[in-house]
């Protein structure tokens, strides 16, 4: 969705031109224009993100474990989620919808009589009552010649001289997201969510600082500074160090931080004109990105709000509708107020040309991931022609890396033990997107599995932090097209298959049977690639902390090193079926008993009715034989 918005007056140029304009110290008067704000074709690709990632249609700042979204709704049917997702509209569409099923509420908050009038139902009329029909005709009488309730846009800066009477960063950061207006945020503390129709997407600049003051008291701030030595010019991809502070800026603005104008630090004597810097908050983080012409560095220095230390996860429980089960699923989330710590130093020492690290989880990073399903083969003919075809991608990733780079040796592991073997970990290498030295640089990582197993999906992950989303595009249209060229069957997958939480996504409802005899486990595991035909998917850690509806008569204890005794993560096979459309997760206790999660691949399944009804035939026959086990073993 951020691309979009580019177009529509945002933008990192925009905000940036907003930031460099040192207007006279005196407070706009209300009502007086303020400069429009045009965005050049070549910024929107600034923040853009892969059009396979963006075509998200929620954008929400409250941070769950590392990444997920924030369900706005408590119940959430397939026609609730396709209204929700077809019917997005930009924050200035037509009033009219947004005072729908809000009833006489509504005339609290209108502005005065006007000509133009919005037509609201009339009060219920009690039949034999004649006061009550009076009543009835005067309250929609008054309601006919209400005005239409204004709303904040935020990408209209003229709307901004409306401001609330307080002044504080959450009410200024947040007042697009009320549908009825700043006089009713006003009035309540918090926003009326049955009335939010409309993604939170922060504006690129906030109007709210604290007084130098405030950030120097230890009571209310804490400070950390650190400086990223920069490389010498003809070392480093950047032409020069403003191009390197706006990439570190970028990233920032990509885990929620909003550019501060320079217009509101002037009023604070905060800014010096002759120094190279950006300032951008989160209320309770805030940032000063400075160049330091002396040390050629950056310095950055951090203020951290002392509120919002020790707080306390939300839990959130609402019903899903699953395609699978054909009924509402009971799912749980859990939100944090303020976003988890995040290592910037390490961020931009990695963007200033740190050959040593490299792009960590805890980075958040947009991402695209991939399998290959090996074939189905039947003697060592077909084993060994599957290996061929596997060699002929390991030559295209030595061509696909930068020069002078190592060459990229994957084992293959043949048919030769009872079990596959897992992988024995990840490597990657960095791919230039740049077409000629002078464009400006562009790169992403591919991570991909270090050996392959013949009897084993091969994961293979497209991953950046500074890269335009339709170069991202071509890298994976070039994988599709190479493995399809060598006979190799590449399918999406979502990023969270791998990861240790299998509840990420909101939108997305994976089943979970407790199986509490470790003999059916047994046979099921064993059933999955023989009877089923489902593949091994490598051994991934897992957090059964999560199941918190599933860990009675588990064991998923004795951890001597932990303070709860309760293990954080714990090992968990997983399986895919071969047509791509379905995992199956199996977390397995000390006693051997097992937690099964399965769960659709809906990257896969893209809208296709036929391969929707092939995941839930596989599902309903894999329940079954759960069942049918358990009654025999008598659990």
């Amino acid at each position: 969705m951020l691309p979009s918005l580019l177009n529509k007056g945002g933008g990192i140029e925009a905000a940036l031109a907003q930031y460099e304009e040192t207007p006279d110290l005196g407070v706009a008067k209300p009502g007086t224009p303020k400069p429009g704000i045009s965005v050049p074709a070549s910024v929107e690709k600034r923040l853009s993100t892969s059009p396979i990632i963006s075509t998200m249609p929620f954008t929400f700042s409250l941070d769950r474990r590392n990444e997920g979204y924030n369900p706005n709704y408590s119940r959430l049917g397939p026609d609730r989620i396709a209204a929700i997702t077809e019917g997005l509209q930009p924050l200035d569409f037509h009033r009219r919808s947004l005072s729908k099923g809000l009833g006489d509420r509504r005339s609290s908050f209108a502005h005065g009589s006007s000509k133009n009038q919005i037509t609201a139902e009339s009060s219920s009329k009690t039949p034999g009552n004649s006061m009550s029909r009076n009543k009835s005709k005067k309250h929609s009488y008054q309601h006919r010649y209400r005005r239409k309730v204004w709303v904040l846009n935020p990408f209209r800066q003229e709307d901004e001289d409306e401001v609330l009477a307080k002044r504080t960063h959450n009410r200024r950061r947040w007042s697009h997201v009320f549908p009825l207006g700043e006089a009713e945020f006003k009035k309540h503390a918090g926003p009326n969510w049955k009335s939010l129709c409309q993604p939170a997407i922060l504006p690129m600049t906030i109007d709210f600082h604290p007084d130098p003051s405030e950030l120097q008291d230890q009571d209310k701030f804490r400070i950390k500074q650190y400086s990223v030595t920069l490389p010498s010019m003809n070392e480093t991809n950047y032409k020069d160090a403003t191009e390197l502070l706006d990439d570190l800026m970028v990233q920032r603005v990509r885990q929620d931080f909003q550019l501060v104008p320079r217009s509101i630090l002037s009023v604070h004597r905060e800014t010096d004109n002759t120094v190279l810097s950006r300032t951008l908050s989160m209320g309770h983080k805030i940032q000063k990105l400075s160049y330091n012409s002396t040390s050629d560095s950056v310095d950055v220095v951090q203020y951290y709000a002392n509120f919002a230390e020790n707080e306390s996860p939300q839990s959130y429980r609402y019903l899903l509708w699953s395609a699978l089960r054909q009924d509402y699923v009971s799912v749980v989330q859990t939100f944090t107020k303020y976003t988890s710590p995040y290592k910037w130093n390490e961020l931009d020492m990695l963007l200033s040309g740190d050959t040593i690290s490299s792009i960590s989880e805890d980075m958040r990073h947009p991402r695209i991931s991939f399998v290959i399903l090996p074939d189905p083969f039947t003697d060592q003919n077909g084993e060994s022609g599957y290996s061929s075809k596997f060699q002929r991608l390991v030559e295209y990733f030595n061509k696909l890396q930068n020069k002078g780079s190592g060459a990229i040796n994957i084992d293959t592991v043949m048919k030769c033990e009872k079990a596959p073997k897992a992988s024995k970990g990840k490597r990657s290498f960095i791919v230039d997107l740049r077409r000629r030295n002078s464009d400006k640089y562009e790169w992403c990582e591919i991570v991909h599995d270090s050996n392959c197993d013949t009897r084993r999906t091969f994961r293979i992950t497209i991953q950046w932090l500074v890269a335009i989303g339709s170069k991202i595009d071509q890298q994976a249209q070039l994988l599709h097209r190479r493995c399809a060229q060598y006979g190799l069957n590449l399918i999406r997958v979502p990023n969270y298959s791998s990861l240790r939480l299998s509840f990420l996504n909101p939108y997305a409802v994976p089943i979970t049977i407790p199986v509490r005899d470790k003999s059916c486990v047994n046979s099921l595991e064993e059933a999955l690639t023989n009877d089923f035909d489902f593949v091994y998917d490598d051994c991934h850690m897992a957090d059964p902390n999560e199941l918190v509806d599933c860990l009675d008569g588990f064991d998923f204890i004795v951890n001597r090193w932990s303070m709860n005794k309760r293990k954080k993560f714990v090992p968990a096979k997983q399986y895919l079926h071969r047509t791509g459309t379905l995992f199956i997760r199996l977390l397995r206790d000390a006693q051997g008993k097992a937690i099964v999660i399965i769960y659709l691949n809906n990257l896969q399944i893209a809208g296709d009715a036929q391969l929707m009804e092939c995941a839930r035939t596989i599902f309903n026959d894999v329940e079954h034989f759960i069942t049918e086990e358990c009654k025999k073993a008598g659990c």
